[in-house]
């Protein structure tokens, strides 16, 4: 009975139609996703960080802007890039869709928030003072007793609070927590090593106090990019560091400033 059921031509027809239609709908949710890796164009968000990305001459630079333009070119996927205010830049990628931020520490707090590219570059987060200052500091632990200026959305500012410091100054910018400290109202800045860098070739009165912590950086994408996306964006990346192009990057980048 069961048999002659089976075999009957409504239950094969039906079972046929059955088939073509889960075909239709692998087939569409194949297209979709083909289509948006394809034609959806990432927002692509940064800040004026030298010499990571910063704008000259109404061009965006830098040694992650320059892989970042490249890995999205490998990978053949549209982008719009927009230089932003750090916390602006952030904030888009955490809320809005199809929107990506660089450069961005990976840190723990961060990394169920955002979908990694990554490695763009190995950075430190670093403790820096005026020339001249006299802090008695030979550690992290003796740290905690002096005004450290932060920055907003700064991967800084989450470790020091997890490590019991009271004591921060919150900025929206480095130059404003530059310009405090400057001014005498905090005894320290946090900031990123490379940023110290660039920031002693024009101001000869900042020294490094100590290192706080090592940073892994790279492109953080909201939870709403396809893992398709994602994918091939990370191999354009691999392909860059295997080939030895980012590193060619970096050291242009290094020579030039």
């Amino acid at each position: 009975m069961l048999s002659a059921l089976l075999t009957s031509r409504p239950c094969l027809s039906s079972i046929k139609t059955f088939k073509k239609s889960i075909t239709l709908l692998t087939c569409i949710a194949f297209w979709c996703s083909f289509s948006f890796a394809n034609n959806e164009v990432i927002n692509v968000n940064t800040e004026e960080f030298s010499p990571l990305s910063y704008s000259e001459a109404g061009e965006i630079k830098g040694i992650a802007t320059d892989q970042v333009r490249q890995i999205f070119e490998i990978a053949k996927i549209p982008y719009d890039l927009v230089i932003f205010p750090w916390t602006r830049a952030y904030k888009n990628a955490l809320t809005s869709p199809n929107t990506c931020v660089y450069t961005t520490t990976h840190s723990p707090a961060r990394s169920t928030q955002f979908k990694w590219i990554e490695p763009l570059y190995w950075n430190k987060s670093i403790l820096i003072t005026n020339r001249g200052m006299r802090l008695d500091i030979q550690s992290l632990e003796e740290a905690k007793k002096y005004r450290i200026g932060v920055q907003a959305e700064d991967v800084a500012k989450d470790f020091l609070e997890k490590q019991g410091f009271t004591k921060l100054d919150l900025a929206v910018d480095i130059d404003h927590s530059i310009l405090k400290l400057k001014a005498n109202r905090i005894n320290m800045v946090a900031l990123a090593e490379s940023a110290f860098d660039q920031i002693t070739k024009r101001d000869y009165g900042l020294v490094k106090v100590m290192d706080i912590t090592a940073l892994k950086m790279g492109l953080a994408c909201n939870l709403s990019v396809p893992d398709s996306v994602i994918t091939r964006l990370q191999r354009a990346l691999d392909q860059l560091i295997d080939s030895g192009k980012q590193q060619s990057i970096i050291d242009a980048y290094h020579h030039k400033y």
